[in-house]
């Protein structure tokens, strides 16, 4: 059911026009958002309490890129490989994947920053390191 919370495309959680501020709500927030497929809207879900969020751009983000393990730590503490085919640069320079559910999710910047990290750019486009292996990125290409 519908009670008023907002996520915004930078990632913040409002309430009836009032951002979230307290640090400990917006992370139980962001781990509690969910796909609730019957209603067809997504959700934020704390123990019993389940209610409607209205999401402006995307409900998910990219907390970290683990190098060593190729794998993306995701804001509702999941973790996956990073599928390095699907990343894209999205209109304000924000870096973008699909996850395995086939939603897609913006980078924070400290996760943006450690992912540039682990990109070289090869004879045969951009290539993303994942431990001893490289991932071709056709997204993050120039001619893309």
């Amino acid at each position: 059911m519908p009670f008023g919370l907002e996520l915004r495309r930078d990632g913040s959680f409002w309430h009836e026009g009032v951002r979230v501020t307290h640090p400990r709500l917006r992370e139980a927030f962001r781990a509690g958002v969910r796909w609730a497929d019957a209603e067809r809207v997504f959700v934020v879900q704390l123990g019993r309490f389940r209610g409607w969020l209205d999401v402006e751009d995307t409900a998910f983000f990219v907390d970290a890129y683990d190098e060593p393990t190729g794998e993306v730590a995701i804001s509702n503490r999941s973790r996956e490989p990073l599928a390095a085919e699907s990343l894209r640069v999205d209109p304000d320079g924000v870096l973008r994947c699909r996850l395995a559910t086939g939603f897609a999710a913006r980078f924070t910047r400290a996760a943006q920053a450690e992912l540039l990290a682990a990109v070289e750019m090869a004879a045969d486009g951009v290539l993303v390191r994942a431990g001893q292996r490289h991932a071709r990125a056709p997204g993050l290409d120039s001619s893309s």
